[in-house]
């Protein structure tokens, strides 16, 4: 399993592995940072061999024991005879006056060894004994042009040591997001999200104090039946990690701190607090202030701290400053050192996750869970809690205090319950029930049936969206008695409803029909559900330009909207730029969503994931996306959308026909078709034409014709003879059920027309065309094409075209392929520019290619696979006859430009390949420009495909 949130520590240590010019680093972490594990995870992805030395902290008494254990480990009976005969000349300790002498002989029998390049990893160098550590940080300051390279792993470095002189990399916290994955992974299956992600908070992105800590916990509290008691109670890992922060503070200023910790956060309002002491504090790195807000930095050392000290002078610390403190901290106090009040406490969390500072509002909340006696007045000022934290897009949490709160007597108040419960589940991709909404209306209260019309209106577009379409037009059937005495809000929300049901039935008026054609006067007094509603709607409907617009409306807002809105906006416009085609646009929209969005708190919603794996894909990673569209497959609940499942398997099913996995890709598109079999609009899911062109590449022809025609009339006509046409080999009839699967996209389009719909039907329909229609359905599939239309679709054709395709007709279309692909704004090709199949006999190869072994895979469109028995014909027109040879080429670059392009082919962009390794972005851009020249690259994308 990858190791969680150290990709740019382990990518650093690699790259030293292969650097000339580096030697040795030392990796330095608090305990409990993963310093072992980063070691595992660099063993696994160096391609050299590769020497583990654990240190034995017992042997530290003993003088040069720890040089001993390094020679020894390189498995070379001439290492072990040097060192010994080294170590025996020295007597006792190696005083300073033996120590170069003793240094200079180490590193001359490296050199005259002429060992393999091997890479040393010593966990724990800190530990060693004093001699063996200055003498291995002699020796690797001064390994370059050996074949040796160290890491060391160590606590700390003092300044004064012998490992100062070293490059090092400090391992920081887990950022919450990596911290909230890991602990998900650490976790039982049914662990409450908003439980872990208090836990993740709380232990600061320590890995070894969270495993710890979710050790610790019940499992009543791990699946929130039980609060939890904050600060956590501190183990093992926290007193060592706070110990080694605390050296910084003495005397007063370890007073002042610790008062400080009693709270999540302290005003300094009065002059009750030494503000001088305050400021050592932040000197010392162990306090953050922010305005008069104060807080302890680490929540390690405030867990530390605080169980610290006795329950006696806790409570009455307490009871002095909850007569000082600010009103919000003295609910707090007070709850410690009197009667606790628990509609105080929780008011007070409201005004704390108001400001943002979700982990002082949980600690309060926590707290009144846990001193509280659950009456109605206290559940209503829960409410208000996950009513703000929905606004600011906390899911889990908001999901766990929901889960707290029983139902009320009041209608209005458990209307708004059930809003707070069914916008969670659709957010988080659970499918919408909505039961409780089965009940009778006062229509005489004007109050509850605006309520509850209300809230029938929102969760029919929830049902809209999960293709419920019966039953969304169920709720909207019983709102719409309620209309003439709706608010303005509950009917727009009621409008904006319909029209996403319209949607995805394929029905959407047309946008003259829309709010006065869609007129900005009329858009602009809209609220923001109801325009992302119309959005939505728009967008799929094929109006990606309408959609655009009225996404734009509500980002240009962004400063007066709740995050909630402002990041369904982003993600719900990057969406709109990938179903338009536009890749460049939507590369940068999927971007800034994620800059502005938590990932903790998208992991597992189906929607969210594809857009994050459709930025993989197109940044030259389709592995990764697959990776992520699995993960979020393997947490897929039987209370999931069953509709957010098929998308997972459209889009995996997508990719994976893409990379040339032909097979893997049609059982994936299987799974979305059966899953997507009620939803009669084919551009929803747009999953049929990937059908259709898998089964041709699987040679499963009549498949892909039943899967291209269905309601379409009388069946195609019957394929020509076997191989009738160009020495093409036979092919298998297919499977009788999938004629079914095969006509549903023509009468789907026939029903409900569009130009994505146009043009991928166009296409299908070429890919069966038997002999007869064969080539005027070709020219059908590109005529179709306007210059407005997507680039990435006109790439699929002409790819698709040229699988079908022989001799130069295959090479053109490929050719057109690769360009147009690189127009959509790929950033590497999917159609490889050195060979391409054909379907000509073995006698027509060229001889200096060699023979291509049958059940080979050579790309061309993506890697379709070779038929058995068939080679290659000449390069594709649009590749240099004079590009070098891979392994030619790459003799050309140094080791600089070698590391570059080793990024480069990963995927990563010039300012990730600047981060790692340890460059500036213009010398990036530089060495690129040199790697061109010297290979005959024209592109980014073209380098890859000549060198990957």
């Amino acid at each position: 399993m990858e190791l969680t949130g150290r990709r740019t520590e382990v990518d650093r240590i690699t790259t030293l592995a292969v650097s000339p010019r580096e030697s040795a680093l030392v990796v330095i972490g608090d305990p409990g940072s993963g310093r072992t594990s980063v070691l595992d995870a660099v063993t696994s992805r160096v391609p050299l061999p590769v020497v583990r030395i654990g240190v034995n902290g017992s042997e530290s008494r003993w003088p040069l024991a720890g040089v001993t254990t390094l020679f020894t480990a390189l498995d070379d009976p001439r290492a072990t005879a040097h060192v010994v005969r080294i170590v025996s000349g020295v007597r006792g300790t190696v005083d300073d006056a033996a120590a170069p002498v003793v240094a200079h002989e180490l590193l001359e029998t490296v050199r005259a060894l002429q060992l393999p390049p091997t890479l040393v990893l010593i966990d724990d160098l800190d530990r060693m004994d004093r001699e063996s550590q200055a003498l291995i940080a002699f020796l690797a300051g001064r390994l370059v042009g050996t074949a040796l390279r160290i890491v060391a792993t160590v606590q700390c470095v003092p300044t004064d040591g012998p490992l100062a002189s070293l490059p090092s990399l400090r391992l920081a916290a887990l950022d919450p997001d990596d911290a909230l994955v890991l602990a998900r992974s650490m976790a039982q299956e049914d662990a409450n999200d908003g439980v872990l992600a208090v836990v993740a908070e709380q232990t600061g992105g320590n890995p070894g104090a969270l495993r710890e800590q979710l050790g610790a916990l019940r499992r009543e509290q791990l699946l929130g039946s039980e609060p939890l008691v904050l600060p956590l109670r501190p183990t093992p890992t926290t007193d060592r990690v706070a110990v080694h922060l605390l050296g910084a503070a003495r005397g007063h200023d370890a007073d002042v701190l610790t008062r400080l910790a009693l709270a999540p956060v302290t005003r300094l309002t009065g002059t009750e607090w030494d503000r001088d002491a305050v400021e050592d504090l932040v000197d010392a790195g162990l306090v953050t202030v922010r305005g008069s807000a104060v807080t302890v930095r680490s929540p390690l050392v405030r867990s530390h701290l605080h169980w610290r000290m006795t329950a006696r002078d806790r409570r009455t610390a307490h009871a002095e400053l909850a007569t000082t403190a600010d009103p919000r901290a003295a609910a707090w106090h007070q709850s410690h050192a009197d009667v606790p009040d628990a509609v105080r406490l929780l008011d007070a969390a409201r005004s704390y996750a108001a400001e943002g500072d979700a982990a002082s509002a949980v600690a309060l909340a926590e707290r009144a869970l846990q001193v509280g006696s659950s009456a109605e007045d206290e559940h209503a000022a829960l409410l208000g809690v996950a009513e703000v934290l929905l606004a600011h897009r906390m899911l889990g949490l908001a999901a766990r205090y929901l889960a707290a709160i029983r139902p009320f007597r009041s209608r209005a108040d458990d209307v708004r319950r059930l809003r707070l419960h069914y916008s969670v589940q659709y957010l988080r991709g659970d499918a919408v029930d909505a039961d409780e909404l089965l009940v009778p209306v006062d229509r005489a209260d004007a109050g509850e049936a605006e309520a509850v019309s209300g809230l029938l209106a929102m969760v029919a577009s929830f049902q809209a969206e999960a293709w419920e379409l019966d039953h969304a037009r169920d709720l909207l059937r019983r709102a719409e008695p309620f209309a003439e005495t709706m608010s303005a809000h509950a009917v727009e929300i009621l409008t904006a409803a319909r029209h996403m049901v319209d949607a995805v039935d394929g029905t959407l008026p047309d946008d003259r029909d829309l709010y006065g054609g869609l007129a900005a006067g009329q858009l602009v007094g809209m609220s923001e559900p109801a325009l992302l509603l119309l959005a939505h709607a728009l967008s799929l409907a094929e109006r990606h330009r309408s959609a655009r617009r009225v996404f734009a409306l509500v980002l240009v807002r962004s400063a007066h909207t709740a995050p909630v809105w402002v990041e369904a906006a982003r993600y719900l416009s990057a969406e709109n730029e990938v179903r338009s085609g536009n890749l460049r646009q939507a590369l940068r929209a999927i971007d800034a969503w994620e800059a502005g969005s938590a990932a903790a708190e998208r992991l597992r919603e189906p929607s969210r994931a594809i857009a994050i794996a459709w930025r993989h894909f197109l940044e030259g990673r389709p592995s990764e996306a697959v990776a992520v569209v699995d993960r979020c497959l393997a947490h897929r609940s039987p209370s999931g959308v069953w509709g957010a499942t098929a998308k997972l398997h459209a889009f995996r099913g997508r990719v994976l026909l893409l990379e040339g996995r032909v097979e893997e890709a049609a059982t994936a598109l299987e799974a979305a078709d059966a899953l997507a079999r009620s939803v009669q609009n084919p551009t929803v899911l747009r999953h049929l034409g990937d059908l259709v062109e898998a089964y041709v590449r699987l040679d499963r022809v009549d498949d892909a014709r039943a899967a291209a025609a269905r309601r379409a009339g009388p069946p195609p006509p019957a394929p020509g003879p076997r191989g009738a046409r160009g020495g093409a080999p036979a092919r298998r009839a297919g499977a009788p059920h999938a004629r079914a699967a095969a006509a549903r996209l023509a009468g789907d389009h026939h029903t409900r027309p569009s130009r994505w719909g146009a043009i991928v039907l166009a296409r299908s329909l070429a890919l069966v065309a038997d002999d007869t229609t064969r080539v005027a359905a070709r020219r059908r599939a590109l005529d179709v094409f306007e210059p407005t239309d997507s680039q990435f679709e006109r790439a699929r054709t002409l790819a698709a075209l040229a699988v079908v395709s022989t001799g130069p007709e295959r090479a053109r279309l490929g050719a057109g392929a690769a360009a147009a692909y690189e127009a959509a704004g790929l950033r590497r090709p999917l159609v490889a520019p050195q060979d391409v199949p054909t379907w000509t006999t073995a006698a027509t190869v060229a001889p200096a290619r060699g023979p291509v072994r049958p059940g080979s895979d050579i790309a061309i469109g993506v890697g379709s696979p070779v038929r058995p028995g068939t080679a290659t014909a000449g390069p594709l027109a649009a590749t240099p006859l004079s590009v070098p040879e891979p392994t030619a080429a790459l003799t050309m670059l140094t080791p600089e430009e070698r590391a570059v392009v080793q990024k480069v082919t990963e995927g990563y962009r010039n300012r990730e390949i600047a981060t790692s390794l340890y460059m500036s972005q213009r010398t990036v851009e530089l060495r690129l420009t040199q790697i061109y020249r010297k290979v005959g690259a024209r592109s980014r994308s073209h380098l890859v495909a000549l060198l990957g």
